[in-house]
């Protein structure tokens, strides 16, 4: 038997909230936003990076959960990753306003939580999302890094009505009605385009943010029933990307671009190393397994870094002699002591180029022949057939670290 009490019913009819936010999902709805503080699953020490896991819908709590995810870092200026198909336009503004004032980085990439320890994950960068309402949320961060395969999605706003009645389900036992279950139900009664003043709210933000008036632009004009997917040129040029790159790049106390930006204590000018020359010195290669016929080979060599102190590691894949596509693939290298290494080929023009990561040179030179390291290369986000590889040793075995430490340590 199922009976819905008709002053329920009646009081959810008398109290329709009107919020702007996106178009709905198709059932089923997708989860609202969890928010929480993530500790790298990878093999790592005492250090193990951190971040706030930001996934799924943004909804009217979400909010209160930004501000107690953000009151437990206790100060800390730890990255956020987010990954959400969008939702209440006033609540992402309100969240990315929070994260602006927090003076909070957003990187875009979905967390993988660990079975065994759901405060532990790993970052999944095969298929980054942030769309609709969720750019709202993005636009605050202080700085705003997006690998290039991403899926950043813009349309425009709809205000959406919704009408949510308690249902109780009873059983007759003994001619006397026992309660069963009782739960909420929500459905749309109501839906229009956005009205003027919504997107001017979202003008104003934007203007506030720093964001270029393009975004807003190609927002407005792309019709709410469709989703307008930026190219990674776009993302850029809207400025709803301060950078392209890893998300690990979240995790880097470096900053590109003018001297003043530099990190504490790295000296701004880029120097190589006197056994360094340009613009790669090869170091070596390790086989990860058989592939297409032959055997997986990723080559490691060294360039200069942006800072003294810093060089850039790179990784490219080859089968027998022959250069495999680097474009849209990673290789995630763990090392003890330092923060996770990602790195990427984000040039478009150069699909064999190699993946590149920058890192602080004393995390090399410190490492003994015997430290342990993780290693994986992970194929391109589209590639969903495609497996990743993996390999776990010593520096010496994996990164050739008699040979990189020569090329690196004075």
């Amino acid at each position: 038997m199922r009976i819905v009490p008709l002053l329920a019913l009646a009081f959810s009819l008398l109290a329709l909230p009107a919020v702007a936010q996106d178009k709905p999902a198709a059932a089923p709805q997708p989860e609202p936003m969890r928010i929480v503080l993530t500790r790298s699953a990878e093999p790592c020490e005492s250090d193990c990076r951190e971040w706030l896991a930001a996934q799924g819908a943004i909804t009217k709590d979400t909010l209160a959960e930004l501000r107690r995810a953000i009151a437990e870092l206790n100060g800390r200026k730890l990255p956020v990753l987010v990954y959400s198909t969008g939702g209440t336009v006033e609540i992402a503004i309100a969240m990315g306003e929070l994260i602006r004032k927090s003076g909070l980085d957003i990187a875009v990439a979905r967390t993988v939580f660990s079975q065994r320890d759901p405060a532990r994950g790993t970052i999944d960068e095969r298929n980054p999302l942030c769309a609709s309402a969720c750019t709202l949320f993005l636009a605050g961060g202080q700085r705003r890094i997006i690998p290039s395969q991403s899926r950043i999605g813009v349309h425009q706003q709809t205000i959406v009505e919704t009408e949510t009645t308690t249902v109780r389900d009873y059983k007759i036992v003994r001619g006397r009605r026992e309660l069963v279950d009782e739960r909420t139900e929500t459905r749309t009664v109501k839906q229009e385009q956005a009205t003027g003043e919504i997107d001017a709210k979202m003008r104003r933000y934007l203007d506030t943010m720093g964001l270029d008036r393009s975004f807003i632009e190609v927002t407005v004009s792309t019709p709410a029933d469709t989703m307008r997917y930026l190219k990674p040129e776009e993302m850029l040029a809207t400025t709803i990307a301060t950078e392209l790159g890893s998300a690990a790049l979240a995790f880097s106390s470096l900053r590109s671009g003018l001297a003043p930006d530099a990190p504490a204590g790295l000296n701004a000018a880029p120097v190589v190393p006197a056994t360094l020359t340009a613009p790669a010195t090869p170091i070596g290669s390790v086989e990860l397994g058989p592939h297409r016929g032959g055997t997986l080979r990723l080559a490691l060599a060294v360039a200069e870094g942006r800072y003294q102190q810093t060089a850039a590691l790179q990784f490219n894949l080859f089968v027998g002699q022959a250069a495999l596509p680097t474009r849209l693939r990673t290789v995630t290298v763990s090392l003890p002591g330092s923060p996770l290494i990602v790195a990427s080929n984000d040039e478009g023009s150069a699909p064999e180029g190699p993946m590149t990561a920058e890192i602080q040179r004393e995390f090399i030179c410190r490492l003994t022949d015997r430290s342990s390291v993780f290693l994986r290369v992970d194929p391109p986000a589209e590639d969903s057939a495609a497996s990743s590889w993996q390999r776990t040793g010593t520096a010496a075995e994996l990164l050739r670290l008699p040979s990189l430490r020569a090329a690196l340590c004075r």
